[in-house]
C-alpha cells in the first residue's frame, strides 16, 4: 500500500470481524502484556491469542470491539484504539495483582475520573500518515459529548508516539518503573499523559 504524507481516514466503531486486527493492536501497544492476560483466560484447546480473539469477539468486558474504533484507508484497516469512561476511587488493592501489571494499575488510578485509552496502534506500514491522530481526534469528540473533562492514556516513556501525544496536547502526570522483567526487558518506566478538553 502507498500512501501519501496527508490521507483522509475513515473512522468507524469496531464490529466483531475486527477482532484480528483489535488482538495485534493490543499485543503491540501492550509490549506483549495482554499475552499473559489472555493466558490466564485459555479455554481448553486455545492458545493465548485464541482467548484473546474471542474475548475481543465477545462485546463485554474492557478488551471488545464494542469499546474499540478503527481507522480504515480505501477500505483497509490501518490502526485501532480501544477507549472508554473511568473514575477510579483510589482505593485499589495492587497486592493479588502481577507484579508487572502494578504499575499501569497506580497510573489508571492516578488518572483519575477521566476518557481512558488502553490501547492505540497502528500498522507499521501506516505510521505517520495520521490515523493516529484522527482517532484520538474522534475520541476527543465523544468524551466531551459524555461530559468527560480529561482524556488519559499511559505510554512506555521510550514510545516515540509520546512526541505526538505532546503535540496533540497531552501532559505527563506520572510515571511508574516497569514491574519486574526478564533480562530481554531492560526496566524502564510507563507514563501517565492526560489531556484537559
Amino acid at each position: 500500500m502507498t500512501m501519501t504524507q496527508h490521507k483522509t481516514f475513515t473512522i468507524r466503531p469496531a464490529t466483531a470481524a475486527d477482532a484480528e486486527h483489535l488482538v495485534h493492536f493490543t499485543v503491540s501497544a501492550s509490549k506483549g502484556l495482554s499475552l499473559i492476560t489472555w493466558e490466564d483466560a485459555k479455554q481448553p484447546g486455545e492458545t493465548a491469542m485464541d482467548a484473546g480473539l474471542r474475548r475481543a469477539r465477545e462485546g463485554t468486558g474492557g478488551f471488545s470491539f464494542r469499546k474499540a474504533d478503527v481507522a480504515e484507508f480505501e477500505g483497509e484497516v490501518m490502526s485501532g484504539i480501544v477507549s472508554y469512561p473511568i473514575a477510579p476511587d483510589g482505593q485499589s488493592d495492587t497486592s493479588d495483582i502481577p507484579e508487572v501489571f502494578r504499575p499501569l494499575v497506580i497510573l489508571e488510578e492516578r488518572a483519575g475520573a477521566s476518557w481512558y485509552i488502553n490501547i492505540l496502534a497502528t500498522y507499521e506500514r501506516a505510521r505517520g500518515h495520521g490515523a493516529a491522530s484522527r482517532l484520538i481526534q474522534h475520541v476527543e469528540a465523544r468524551a466531551k459529548a459524555a461530559g468527560e473533562a480529561r482524556i488519559s492514556i499511559v505510554v512506555d516513556a521510550v514510545n516515540p508516539a509520546m512526541k505526538l501525544y505532546e503535540h496533540l496536547g497531552f501532559e505527563e502526570v506520572s510515571r511508574e518503573p516497569f514491574g519486574q522483567s526478564g533480562d530481554d526487558h531492560p526496566e524502564g518506566h510507563w507514563v501517565l499523559m492526560i489531556k484537559r478538553i
